[in-house]
């Protein structure tokens, strides 16, 4: 199940990342601007879409773990699969992370090319039953 999952996420990636921040030479300070708007609206856009899958992936999950516990009787066996529930769980989050993280810094410097300051801006998702802070992309100035 996880090895689906994660395999689902790294096709995501390959296609969210071959998509690329692309940067034209732009002529004006506006078209400047207008093309550095547009790469922060595609990347939050991707981010987002990473999120929601990183949502259903995470809730598949946990659907999955707390099935297995309404079976599970011994308690040695309990505690490896809640292991195994937080290992796949926490790899579900660390590439979604390291995946908006890319695509953050990847977005920053190529709008910073255009003349255009921007940065990351934490926001609270919640994966599964846990919280994790995910870093979309903020313009803050030009």
């Amino acid at each position: 199940m996880m090895k689906k999952l994660v395999g689902m996420m790294l096709l995501s990636i390959v296609l969210t990342l071959s998509m690329g921040v692309n940067v034209s030479a732009a002529d004006s300070q506006d078209e400047k601007m207008e093309t550095a708007l547009k790469l922060v609206d595609e990347t939050n856009s991707q981010i987002n879409w990473l999120i929601e899958k990183a949502q259903v992936a995470g809730d598949m999950l946990r659907e999955d773990y707390l099935k297995d516990m309404e079976t599970i009787e011994n308690e040695e066996e309990a505690a490896s699969r809640t292991e195994k529930y937080n290992q796949d769980l926490d790899a579900l989050i660390a590439l979604l992370d390291q995946t908006t993280r890319t695509l953050t810094q990847t977005t920053i410097a190529a709008v910073g090319e255009l003349g255009v300051t921007a940065e990351c801006e934490w926001v609270l998702v919640e994966i599964a039953d846990r919280q994790v802070w995910i870093d979309p992309v903020r313009v803050v100035g030009f």
